[in-house]
């Protein structure tokens, strides 16, 4: 149905490319719009094509490519494209794909040629300053992508440096899909690690038959290999890779629960799959597990709080939200953190502490009791971030929290009865489900009997919080 010019300008009026237009010249421009629908799938510009008309999104998500590499997802009611290929008059730049049904405002170039005499200059001075400030502003975030860009790429040669220092190693990696074994081909390029790579189970018992290996990293469906590895003693460390969905995840650990290793995979982030199997190996091959630096940029100030009471978690937590706020992250960020740190200072106090036997010492006493720690006893809290990602911790001189309990107690959560293993669980357990669901990436590092560590990680950016939250775990 065809939109009256009046009905147009009352929606278009909220858009930011229209802001500053008086209402005679709003109405103007109304009766030049089209309207144009886009099926899901197809496309709106194409690279190098020939380009004439300006878009507004009204409904719908696009997706804006460069040379076949995404570089924009936009989504909200206003966006603009195709105003460079009017402008300039040269061919388009960029390919505009509709990821979901669309609904766009269109502008022809020649429809500019209506306005009225007496508006024209005005018209056409307004035109220019709106291009002006829409291109200030996305070359605001070509510098800040690059910022990030910049930072990404100093922490994977961080990482990759690490394992060198490690003097290298023997790699096999068991994983059937090609595209999958890309990102890891990539993040041991130049390290000194040998890497042999296996496409299925029968070619990794193969290479194990044949070599020795300081680490198997193997896929899901391949997990086979890591009890052939674990049974015969054939590697110091047997890591098992698998998909971000926690549920799937669980359904294969509560099956092989031999596994001491796991690591979440992104299949459709490759820097973060680089990134995080690039920490890992560092972790294991340098025989150092501790510490919220691994995952960050080398350099960044890590803030360290003693936990002795809970009497203090308020205060803490105040400590924590101040400390980020003054470095401009998001409240909706700080929020989840808030949640996170409240859980790991209640595991930390109640949970975590256990006599010589391994009996929990507070874990009956209810939360609203106070609690006072021995030295001994005492966690420590640590908490930094390198302007991409926020990490906290905290890290207990008790080692108690096990596979099983992450396993069991997230499988009750899942299932619908969160908190039921409470009275039995011991260690570090409680929350885990409010830990693992609130950050975008949670990492245990348990050594048995002497230290717990539970690390989260959250993007900056909260518009990228992940989907799917994910964990990783290893013990030793």
């Amino acid at each position: 149905m065809k939109l009256h010019p009046a009905e147009i300008a009352k929606e278009i009026k909220s858009f930011s490319f229209f802001k500053s237009f008086s209402d005679d010249l709003l109405l103007q421009a109304s009766a030049m719009i089209h309207t144009e629908s886009v099926s899901a799938g197809s496309f709106i510009l194409q690279e190098g094509k020939k380009n004439t008309s300006l878009f507004f999104l009204r409904s719908g998500s696009v997706e804006v490519s460069l040379a076949g590499e995404v570089i924009a997802t936009l989504n909200t009611p206003g966006e603009v494209f195709g105003e460079m290929s009017v402008i300039t008059s040269n061919l388009t730049s960029t390919t505009v794909k509709a990821l979901t049904p669309v609904e766009c405002f269109v502008i022809r170039s020649e429809d500019f040629g209506h306005v009225h005499p007496k508006d024209k200059d005005r018209f056409q001075a307004l035109l220019f300053q709106i291009y002006c400030f829409i291109l200030t502003e996305r070359l605001m975030r070509t510098n800040e992508k690059a910022r990030l860009f910049e930072i990404l790429n100093r922490e994977l040669h961080e990482a990759q440096s690490a394992i060198e220092k490690s003097g290298g190693g023997k790699v096999l990696l068991v994983e059937p899909d090609k595209k999958q074994q890309l990102p890891i081909r990539m993040a041991l390029g130049g390290t000194g690690v040998q890497l042999d790579i296996a496409s299925d189970s029968a070619m990794g018992h193969t290479f194990l038959a044949e070599n020795k290996y300081d680490i198997v990293l193997c896929e899901e469906a391949c997990v086979d290999v890591l009890k052939d590895v674990q049974d015969k003693k054939s590697s110091p460390y047997a890591v098992l890779l698998t998909s971000k969905d926690v549920q799937g995840n669980l359904k294969v650990l509560e099956q092989n629960r031999f596994v001491d290793h796991i690591i979440s995979r992104d299949a459709e982030d490759r820097n973060a799959t680089i990134r995080y199997v690039l920490t890992a190996l560092s972790k294991l091959l340098n025989k150092d597990l501790f510490g919220i630096e691994k995952y960050l940029t080398w350099g960044v100030e890590v803030q360290t709080r003693a936990v002795t009471h809970s009497g203090q978690r308020e205060g803490l937590r105040e400590d924590i939200y101040s400390y980020f706020k003054k470095m401009g992250i998001r409240s909706t960020v700080l929020d989840r953190v808030n949640t996170v740190v409240e859980e790991m200072l209640m595991n930390a106090i109640y949970d975590a502490p256990v006599d010589a036997q391994g009996k929990s010492i507070f874990n009956h006493i209810s939360r609203k009791e106070e609690i006072k720690l021995d030295t001994h006893q005492q966690s420590q809290l640590t908490y930094a971030s390198d302007g991409v990602l926020l990490a906290v911790a905290v890290k207990d001189p008790f080692g108690s929290l096990t596979k099983n309990i992450i396993i069991d107690y997230l499988m009750s959560c899942y299932n619908g009865q969160a908190g039921s293993m409470n009275a039995e669980k011991g260690g570090a357990g409680r929350g885990l489900h409010q830990i693992i669901e609130n950050a975008d990436l949670t990492v245990f590092n348990v050594k048995k009997g002497v230290r717990t560590e539970v690390i989260c990680l959250f993007n900056v950016d909260g518009q990228k919080r992940e989907a799917q939250p994910s964990f990783h775990y290893f013990f030793v």
